[in-house]
């Protein structure tokens, strides 16, 4: 159809718009990722955002690359100055962010015990000192070790973070208590801290294919709900869809059956409200030794839950699906969903 067919108030008005899209684009196509000056109203991220897949828009990422950074976190602001060398890690997921970038922490609060870096994580982790337990990190061993920057729970760590903060700049972000959004924006902001940014940009778009792909392996038509839970001697915890493992989950297509309206990281399960949950999954992560699941299922109620009656309760390990909680963490999770499920 020509612009004759148009009333000319509608062509001078397609005439403007067409005028707009293409400086629009013309703007765009002059621009870079690595641009300081954003067009005039677009959000100072935008063009970082792009290149950093996943990453929510409350990480700075207008620091990447500044020879001193300010760096937001979940207690405050912290300044780091050059490139830092020596990290110390106070939970497993800020390992794998350090791994992420081609580093290795020089110590790690690891309970006391290496094997519980997964073995995935811990084939890219050098030698390093153990700083005790993740609950109550040493601080004398850390100062020892003279860190450039470390990097704690905001929740385990808030009562030590002034101590911390006095040994050397410490960045804080949710890892016990965080979901799969809040890992891949920690990621990122320790990447910006470590000023490493374009490594991690590079990681995040390894990331996003692997989990593309793996979401590729699950059937379209998938409409079964998975509960992970934790079992122990005397609890059965549930973790609604807000939680980490349930987040990865939910990036294959697969949903949970909580309610997503919870403020809490997890939920304690009686073996009612675990029938009344109706899992059609259950991905259980026991600890060593006799669990409450165990003592439930000579119970005949145990039968009623619909994931025990189609034979689809998976035993998976408790590092991977729960402690560990980074990327690599997360694709181990995604992989081992979809062979437990598809056998792929």
């Amino acid at each position: 159809m020509s612009f004759s067919a148009f009333p000319a108030t509608k062509v001078r008005r397609l005439a403007a718009v067409l005028t707009l899209t293409f400086a629009a684009a013309a703007l765009t196509a002059c621009g870079t990722a690595e641009s300081s000056s954003p067009a005039a109203g677009a959000a100072p991220n935008a063009d970082r955002a792009a290149a950093a897949p996943g990453v929510g828009p409350g990480v700075n990422l207008d620091q990447c690359g500044k020879p001193t950074r300010t760096i937001k976190h979940d207690l405050g602001t912290t300044t780091v100055t050059g490139d830092p060398k020596r990290v110390v890690a106070l939970e497993y997921s800020f390992v794998d962010a350090l791994v992420a970038v081609g580093m290795s922490p020089v110590g790690v609060a690891d309970d006391n015990d290496p094997k519980r870096i997964i073995p995935a994580l811990r084939q890219h982790v050098g030698e390093y000192k153990s700083v005790g337990l993740r609950t109550s990190p040493n601080v004398q061993v850390i100062t020892a070790l003279k860190p450039d920057l470390i990097i704690a729970d905001s929740g385990r760590h808030k009562a030590i973070y002034a101590q911390l903060s006095k040994i050397a700049p410490t960045i804080a972000y949710a890892s016990l208590n965080g979901n799969y959004q809040q890992v891949l924006d920690s990621e990122m902001s320790t990447a910006i801290a470590l000023n490493k940014c374009d490594a991690m940009k590079q990681r995040l778009a390894e990331h996003a294919k692997t989990m593309a792909d793996l979401k590729a392996e699950v059937p379209s038509g998938e409409s079964r709900k998975a509960l992970f839970v934790r079992a122990s001697e005397k609890g059965f915890t549930g973790y609604p869809a807000k939680g980490y493992a349930p987040g990865v989950l939910a990036t294959l297509g697969i949903k949970s059956p909580l309610p997503d309206d919870t403020a809490d990281a997890s939920v304690s399960l009686t073996l009612e409200t675990l029938i009344a949950t109706k899992p059609d999954i259950m991905f259980i992560a026991a600890n060593p030794g006799p669990t409450l699941r165990d003592t439930w299922a000579k119970n005949p109620l145990w039968k009623q839950i619909p994931a025990v009656q189609n034979n689809a309760t998976y035993d998976v390990d408790a590092d991977e699906w729960s402690r560990s909680r980074g990327l690599i963490a997360s694709e181990v999770v995604a992989q081992n969903a979809v062979k437990l499920l598809y056998g792929k």
